[in-house]
């Protein structure tokens, strides 16, 4: 009678179970249809997206973007956008100030960057140089949300040699300061860059600090600031020898950088560069603070694209998933103080490369099957994602006839 009771009750709780993950797949299809990808640029005759970077600042989101046509001209411009719903709607575009050498060399993956706090904004980005695809780091800022912008000295001026500085990121802390990364060869080394670090305490007018994190890392995969629950200041980027992902922290209230850990120990012996960084994110879990990250590798046994969780803010990584078939780059991960966490990638194949995203309820033990964000044929590339109010906000760049790339965005 009691083995009865039990496969009675195991068949009713398959079934349950069944339901739910039905009810799941259900509800993202409803709100992929409720939710339509739409062109943020449409309105604005704006076209050829070379760069965008996001940042995040309560509900109100700020966009840099590189594209062709404003003001009916075509050479590519660097454009401030805002958007005070989430990205629902965005202001009108605002054109930033151009050093003397030229427009912006950006291009997806070197990607230009910004950051905020309060009416302060601040924007990197590489500018032309003496030779084509190269040039010094740019630096401008805007005191009153945007509107107007000044150019400055970068970090970099007149401790570079080369004059040649890529990959930035940008993030600005509780009290204002501006935090800013980058890549340079100053050493000349050739087959590898220094990734550097400056701080400004007067709204990006002027930088100190300036300091090594880590003398040889790749050349050529961005690089992600990120401030942790707890007030430490982290970047992840891919070292050089394995190509793993490295996670460097600067302790808050110290001036020193420490490398941390491997954000997914390879082991990967690799002499080029693979074009790709990673995507962190956290969600405070009391004294043990939760990271979630994603992160891909060329290692020969399993290549591919990984999730991965950290337990105690940073220093040990769980491998919890590994994402595809081997042919997924460029993740990104977001998450929010439910416990949910959300993953989108780009899934590559010949002629086509989708937009998927998958998430999790549980902060990241189960996982959700992929849902393809782009319609078949597609060509996109470079997602990123951020946990607002209304949702999972996804943005992609993806090529459209006559139109070159185009930046899409999406809520889930």
């Amino acid at each position: 009678m009691t083995v009865c009771f039990n496969r009675q009750y195991f068949r009713i709780a398959c079934r349950l179970c069944a339901a739910v993950l039905i009810g799941v797949a259900q509800l993202l299809s409803d709100k992929a249809v409720a939710n339509p990808a739409r062109d943020v640029l449409a309105g604005f005759g704006l076209h050829d997206v070379q760069s965008f970077d996001l940042y995040q600042q309560g509900s109100a989101l700020h966009a840099l973007i590189a594209a062709r046509g404003i003001d009916g001209r075509q050479q590519q411009r660097l454009l401030y956008l805002r958007s005070r719903d989430g990205g629902a709607s965005w202001s009108e575009p605002i054109a930033l100030p151009e050093p003397a050498s030229g427009g912006p060399i950006v291009r997806r993956g070197n990607d230009a960057q910004l950051a905020v706090a309060g009416r302060t904004v601040v924007a990197a980005w590489q500018g032309a140089g003496e030779l084509p695809g190269a040039g010094p780091l740019v630096i401008a800022y805007s005191r009153d949300g945007g509107s107007h912008w000044k150019l400055v000295e970068s970090p970099a001026a007149a401790s570079d040699p080369t004059q040649n500085q890529s990959y930035p990121d940008l993030l600005a802390d509780a009290s204002g300061r501006f935090h800013l990364v980058w890549l340079d060869d100053r050493e000349e080394n050739g087959n590898t860059q220094g990734l550097r670090y400056a701080v400004s305490g007067d709204g990006g007018r002027s930088w100190t600090e300036q300091t090594t994190i880590d003398g040889s890392v790749c050349t050529c995969c961005w690089n992600r600031l990120f401030l942790l629950p707890n007030g430490d200041l982290s970047v992840l980027y891919r070292d050089v020898e394995p190509h793993d992902m490295t996670l460097a922290i600067r302790r808050s209230g110290s001036s020193r950088w420490a490398r941390l850990s491997s954000v997914g120990m390879f082991n990967w012996q690799f002499a080029g560069c693979p074009h790709c960084g990673g995507g962190l994110a956290t969600q405070p879990r009391g004294a043990r603070d939760l990271l979630h990250g994603v992160v891909w590798t060329g290692q020969e046994a399993t290549p591919g694209l990984f999730y991965l969780r950290s337990d105690d803010r940073g220093r040990h990584w769980k491998p919890l998933l590994r994402i595809g078939d081997g042919h997924d780059r460029q993740g990104d991960v977001a998450a929010r103080a439910t416990r949910r966490v959300a993953i989108v990638y780009a899934k590559e194949s010949p002629g086509n490369s989708a937009i998927q995203f998958i998430q999790s309820s549980d902060a990241g033990s189960f996982w959700s099957e992929p849902l393809t964000l782009t319609a078949p044929g597609a060509l996109a590339d470079h997602p990123r994602i951020l946990a607002t109010a209304e949702g999972f906000r996804v943005f992609w760049t993806e090529r459209r006839e006559n139109a070159g790339k185009v930046l899409v965005t999406m809520t889930l």
